[in-house]
């Protein structure tokens, strides 16, 4: 069965559409990165869902008064949660570097068979070129296409910016949110106090002619007694 496989290429084909498989793949990932790398640079206006989805919910914990003091750990937990269409990031990259594997064991174990079993050593030395050719192919597009240095910019990018540039950001707003509640309370007492001063202006005027009134009705009284002491 295996000399059929081998007669027919088959594990050669088999490794030329694993370095294919492992070149794309990672072609695709490192064009992904770099687009969501590219836009956390400018994440305070950024339309990337996955980057407003973190903005977002990190100005609604603050929002709640919450200190967030880890923001690396913040920023890693939502990029490992990044999706090219639904494949996880993190699934996607274990894939890509498995094709190197399979391409590597498919050339070495079709070697091996051709010169244990088959004896055939230009036969081995084919197979082992084609799979040296697609690992070093899919090395050579892991440093072309350079994934992890995409992630850490983006990382820094994204920590950058909810640390420093949003973090001062909501904090001058909930100063300046403190301040306007202090200026309306202080109004609203000012405002008080203004009414209970004029309550109380209006109040004098009447307790003045109470006190009129009452030195009337006295001098009236004493009026009364003079003239009743002098007709005894």
């Amino acid at each position: 069965m295996f000399e059929i496989l081998l007669n027919q290429n088959v594990c050669m084909y088999v490794m030329i559409v694993c370095g294919c498989i492992g070149l794309t793949g990672r072609a695709v990932m490192s064009s992904y990165l770099a687009r969501l790398a590219k836009a956390a640079e400018r994440m305070g206006t950024t339309r990337k869902k996955q980057l407003m989805e973190m903005r977002r919910r990190y100005e609604d914990i603050t929002s709640l008064d919450v200190n967030i003091h880890d923001t690396a750990a913040f920023v890693d937990k939502y990029i490992d949660r990044l999706k090219i269409g639904f494949i996880p990031i993190n699934v996607w990259n274990g894939f890509v570097k498995n094709m190197g594997v399979a391409a590597a064991g498919t050339g070495i174990f079709a070697a091996a068979y051709q010169y244990y079993v088959v004896g055939d050593g230009v036969e081995t030395l084919k197979m082992l070129g084609c799979g040296l050719a697609a690992c070093i192919v899919l090395v050579a597009a892991h440093n072309q296409w350079n994934c992890e240095w995409h992630m850490r910019t983006l990382r820094d990018s994204a920590r950058n910016y909810l640390g420093n540039s949003l973090a001062n950001r909501l904090k001058k707003e909930e100063e300046k949110q403190t301040t306007k509640q202090d200026t309306v309370e202080a109004m609203a007492a000012c405002s008080e106090t203004d009414e209970n001063d004029r309550i109380k202006r209006k109040a004098k005027p009447a307790r003045k002619a109470q006190r009129s009134d009452k030195s009337d009705y006295d001098a009236l009284l004493d009026g009364i007694m003079k003239k009743m002491l002098a007709d005894g």
